[in-house]
């Protein structure tokens, strides 16, 4: 949340100094020099922003899986036979590649192809 108010508020900042530059109060070369600083202030938060993004995403995808290796770890005898719960809590989606083919869709982004 920091980072993006303090995006803001360099983004707000850069619409000021082109006011000022409009008014005629900022001459070209010092609107250029701040905004260029401001543009990279901008561009190094939005980098840590989608980086931090990208992580808690991994997380996600991490947590996920580890839901997934713990059905199957946990299990006292193999599946024989259909669980909805636990079907609905792991397969997202799936998708009829052809006639013969389905591809299952898992949390934590996992993909596998069964024929049939």
């Amino acid at each position: 949340m920091d980072i993006s108010k303090e995006i803001a508020k360099l983004r707000e900042q850069t619409h000021v100094l082109a006011r000022l530059k409009t008014k005629g109060f900022l001459d070209e070369v010092k609107y250029i020099e701040q905004t260029t600083e401001l543009t990279a202030k901008i561009n190094k938060l939005q980098a840590e922003l989608k980086k931090l993004t990208r992580l808690d995403d991994e997380d996600e995808t991490l947590d996920q899986i580890e839901i997934l290796i713990d059905f199957f770890e946990k299990r006292v005898s193999p599946m024989t036979e259909f669980e909805e719960t636990a079907f609905e809590s792991m397969v997202e989606k799936i998708v009829v590649k052809s006639q013969n083919e389905l591809e299952f869709h898992l949390i934590g982004g996992l993909k596998f192809k069964e024929n049939i």
